[in-house]
């Protein structure tokens, strides 16, 4: 019963882990979008830099608890 507990929590972490990637890679692009159109200044890349920064290193988090079979919201295995 553990091992499929660990496979769960891993698949549940991978979910977490395509959502950030999803909601810091949309902002992004559309920023992209909005600079190479001309609507918004290019000085707007220094935030996107810092959301970009946070978004990977979480995804990342995510991913290697995804490997690991760890729920998103625990630091370790279940019991």
């Amino acid at each position: 019963m553990g091992f499929v507990r660990n496979i769960w929590d891993g698949l549940l972490s991978f979910g977490a882990f395509l959502l950030t990637l999803g909601l810091f890679a949309g902002p992004a692009w559309a920023t992209y979008l909005a600079v190479s159109g001309g609507l918004v200044t290019p000085w707007i890349y220094l935030p996107l830099v810092g959301m970009l920064y946070v978004g990977l290193n979480l995804a990342i988090a995510f991913l290697r608890k995804a490997l690991d079979g760890i729920s998103p919201l625990r630091e370790r295995k279940r019991g």
